[in-house]
């Protein structure tokens, strides 16, 4: 496959691809879960989420972003928080084309600055990002507030 894939909004009937990808990203799920989860993203005109498709119809990735208003600059901001592409359409151009689709709906959002968070073990994504003229610009710190 090359980069040509097709890129769409991700729908409900994605849900069994979607489950093996993120499962593969490290956040396994089961299928019926995606439908709700993708509810807020078909909801909200401030997040997306999109899948790639090869020349068949096959889903073989997924990003998704936000736009969020933020105190300390004048423009709202963008932040990619998935991308996934299914380990064996990798080095194809994927993930290329998911990040130039994301980066233009957060223009034509009015974001001027997209950012993503990358786990520290994911040196490849690093690598991937930095390609594409993304700066490591700081460190993210999380905490879990369930427990």
């Amino acid at each position: 496959m090359t980069a040509e894939a097709s890129i769409r909004q991700a729908e409900a009937s994605d849900a069994p691809i979607l489950s093996q990808l993120l499962a593969q990203l490290g956040y396994p799920c089961s299928p019926s879960e995606i439908p709700a989860r993708l509810k807020p993203f078909a909801e909200s005109p401030r997040s997306a989420a999109f899948v790639a498709a090869n020349g068949y119809g096959e889903v073989v990735g997924l990003v998704t972003a936000h736009i969020i208003s933020s105190i300390h600059d004048n423009d709202p901001v963008a932040w990619l928080t998935t991308l996934v592409v299914l380990e064996g359409a990798r080095g194809a151009g994927i993930g290329s084309s998911l990040v130039k689709r994301v980066e233009e709906w957060a223009t034509q959002s009015g974001a001027k600055r997209l950012s993503v968070t990358s786990a520290n073990h994911r040196e490849g994504a690093h690598t991937f990002y930095e390609k594409r003229d993304y700066e490591r610009t700081g460190l993210r710190f999380s905490k879990r507030l369930d427990h």
